[in-house]
């Protein structure tokens, strides 16, 4: 059976995000989401070095499942992307670089929907990057509504995903592309 994303009518938002520099982006159902356990066990086993020491990253987000409800609590779901140019696939700096572009971006994605609705969940990429040293597991994170968790530690299959909402995984050779999600 082949997935799809459900449409939404979003025109009051588009006006606000067609003024930034987001290089593709969706509306969507929360139900079209795509979660899988095996996310979290590849966020566990052989990720990106960050399970067990964020607030951004799991054991700290909750169980999958409870991360999927939270998700579906939602009715609606917004992913979008930044696209980067780096000077080949081995620029780790150039990666850095965009990544933190692309968190800045979340931000300003952020302020629009919280003018909005009163209440977003906001998921982005690779764990959290505000503070340098994270008070987990020991204090609470010092700033919740900068703190974004990381789309895959959810559960999210954000490469199946971005196809099933005709999103582009990969903009070429030397690019790096980033993924954030709000539910609202």
């Amino acid at each position: 059976m082949e997935r799809r994303c459900s449409v939404i009518n979003t025109s009051k938002l588009n006006k606000e995000l067609t003024q930034l520099p987001i290089n593709e982006y969706v509306f969507f159902k929360s139900k079209d989401v795509i979660f899988s356990d095996e996310v979290r066990m590849i966020c566990e086993k052989n990720g990106c070095g960050m399970y067990g020491t964020s607030w951004a990253c799991p054991p700290a987000v909750d169980s999958i499942q409870r991360c999927k409800e939270q998700c579906l609590h939602y009715e609606h779901a917004f992913m979008f992307t930044t696209a980067t140019v780096v000077k080949n696939s081995y620029d780790i700096q150039g990666w850095i670089d965009a990544r933190r572009e692309h968190e800045k971006l979340t931000d300003d994605v952020a302020k629009i929907f919280r003018s909005y609705y009163n209440n977003c969940l906001i998921l982005s990429t690779e764990g959290c990057s505000v503070c340098k040293v994270c008070t987990y597991p020991n204090n609470p994170c010092r700033f919740p509504n900068s703190m974004y968790p990381a789309t895959e530690s959810y559960g999210i299959l954000v490469m199946q995903q971005a196809q099933v909402c005709n999103i582009k995984y990969n903009n070429g050779p030397n690019t790096v592309t980033y993924f954030s999600m709000i539910f609202f």
